[in-house]
């Protein structure tokens, strides 16, 4: 697909509403419908600055998003994004796992990297989160492209499909719980647990000294499991940054 020009003087590879490429010169970003309920934009900033940061919202803006969000941003990383026109919209709680000690082994069967239908996750997904949060897709398929290596792990329901799942990015001393959910069917049976033990299991295994992860800071009840884990909130807050 040929790259096309913008009157934002940006590079677009891709149609929107799907997934698109924005470039100019050195500068990269990448942006996506939020999901599938929610028609703003998701903007990730590969390289590229200010100015760069500010076409591409308008480019986006152009093509009919209400609104661009970032990704999470720690306070040293907005600067650029502020100076652009974002302003702090959603916050979320950091946190950290120790991965020094050994994790308690999981109290259900999880099976890793199960040979399971990305459309079963994605209806436990619509289930377990209210509709902004849900992932669709496009934003699954990232989360398990978010570093070289991943793994999806997952407890099964007893037949074909699955009660819930969890999916670790591994990187050399940290890795990310990028997502973590249970069908409500199967809530309070501790699969929760069961997937962040195996998750964290999964990253020492892999060599990271630490495992990080980001949830809404009004989640008490996911913040307080993942206390009871050993997790510790760290004093940096995230957040995601709006333009519209």
């Amino acid at each position: 697909m040929a790259l096309a020009d913008t009157s934002h003087r940006v590079f677009q590879r891709g149609t929107w509403p799907g997934s698109v490429s924005l470039r100019r010169g050195w500068a990269r970003a990448e942006a996506r419908p939020w999901n599938d309920g929610f028609s703003d934009a998701h903007l990730r900033l590969v390289r590229g600055g200010t100015a760069f940061l500010a076409d591409c919202a308008g480019r986006l803006i152009d093509l009919g998003a209400p609104s661009i969000l970032s990704t999470p941003l720690a306070v040293s990383a907005r600067r650029p994004w502020e100076l652009a026109g974002f302003k702090p919209d959603i916050d979320l709680a950091l946190m950290r796992l120790s991965l020094d000690d050994d994790v308690p082994a999981p109290n259900h069967l999880v099976q890793r990297n199960a040979d399971i239908d990305l459309d079963v996750l994605l209806s436990i997904d619509a289930a377990a989160f209210e509709s902004f949060w849900r992932f669709d897709r496009n934003a699954l398929e990232e989360s398990t492209r978010a570093t070289g290596k991943s793994d999806v792990f997952v407890i099964g329901d007893g037949t074909d499909a699955a009660a819930g799942y969890a999916i670790v990015g591994y990187g050399h001393a940290i890795s990310y719980l990028q997502r973590v959910a249970v069908h409500p069917d199967w809530q309070g049976h501790g699969m929760g647990r069961s997937l962040v033990r195996a998750a964290a299991r999964g990253a020492r295994r892999a060599g990271s000294k630490a495992l990080l992860l980001n949830t809404q800071t009004e989640n008490r009840a996911a913040i307080a499991l993942y206390q009871s884990e050993g997790y510790v909130l760290l004093p940096e807050s995230l957040a995601v940054l709006r333009a519209s």
